[in-house]
């Protein structure tokens, strides 16, 4: 095991080959390209806005960083400071320790011990592997404490589709429901996307899609979540997969992820196993039993 945050590389240096760079930080993917084809925004000095990021043990936000647990208030570090919110779990900026690194494959691993406002240990396990068509990656937990532990996982990946334009891409997510959020980016409220701007179920312009959103009652594409970027220009699309634990997904897309061309925006396809909140809401939360180990599969691929 080596402590480093320089980025490691996987794949040949061959046109055909897939490739990527996955960086110690947050255990982050920040490249991938297949086929010649670049499919993931990122940096390889580390996470940019979160890109790549393994989010654990929640995605998203707990408003205002505060939570009860057994009837006792938490107080978790803020770090949305705009609206004091804690974002993007515990683990986004830590610089995961290499298990393991061969040609095609690496594995990270980090501890989560006692922090301030939640008070389990964790051990954090992730691993990426390149396939034909990309990327898989599988993210464990494991319960070190001496008793059950909330737990959720998400992951921060932003795709993009060789050099295609934002106006050529289009944006697919089958999804039957989204969140409403207000202006702290927290649920408000829920309801049907059908009949609304919210409904992604049919190749969808990004730049008409909504710039920040939660869905759910995601449907199954042969046995797995998929949200999905296409160029419309060529029919290539980049695609997020994810095992069907993941019941929720998020839609982030910005201006402001560096190294874009004027005009231009990257878009975060996010699949989550709860949705924003979920200390606090308890949805789709799992409670880890001692020293229990949760396994959870995903990845990106050239469709």
């Amino acid at each position: 095991m080596s402590e480093r945050s320089e980025p490691v590389r996987l794949g040949g240096e061959a046109g055909g080959d897939a490739q990527a760079l996955v960086s110690p930080v947050g255990a982050s993917l920040q490249q991938l390209r297949v086929d010649g084809v670049d499919l993931v925004c990122g940096s390889p000095s580390g996470p940019v806005g979160a890109s790549g990021a393994v989010l654990v043990p929640w995605p998203n936000r707990v408003r205002g960083g505060r939570w009860i647990l057994n009837g006792e208030p938490q107080r978790l570090d803020p770090t949305e400071p705009s609206s004091g919110n804690a974002l993007h779990g515990l683990v986004a900026a830590t610089t995961f320790s290499v298990v393991r690194h061969e040609r095609d494959a690496v594995e990270f691993a980090a501890a989560v011990r006692h922090p301030r406002g939640y008070p389990f240990d964790l051990d954090v396990i992730v691993s990426y592997r390149l396939v034909p068509s990309g990327i898989a990656s599988t993210i464990s937990v494991v319960n070190r404490g001496p008793g059950a532990a909330p737990v959720a996982v998400g992951v921060h990946p932003y795709l993009r589709v060789g050099t295609a334009a934002s106006d050529d891409l289009l944006l697919t997510v089958q999804a039957e429901r989204t969140l409403l959020l207000g202006d702290d980016n927290l649920p408000r409220g829920e309801l049907a996307v059908s009949g609304t701007s919210f409904d992604l179920r049919t190749p969808t312009p990004l730049v008409a899609a909504p710039a920040h959103a939660a869905y759910t009652r995601l449907h199954l594409v042969h046995g797995d979540v998929r949200l999905t970027l296409s160029d419309r220009g060529t029919g290539r699309a980049a695609e997020v997969w994810a095992e069907p634990r993941f019941r929720w997904a998020q839609i982030y897309v910005t201006d402001e992820l560096p190294g874009l061309k004027a005009g231009e925006v990257a878009v975060a396809l996010e699949p989550m196993t709860a949705p924003p909140d979920a200390l606090n809401s308890g949805s789709d939360l799992e409670w880890l039993g001692v020293d229990a180990r949760w396994d959870l599969r995903w990845g990106v691929a050239l469709r």
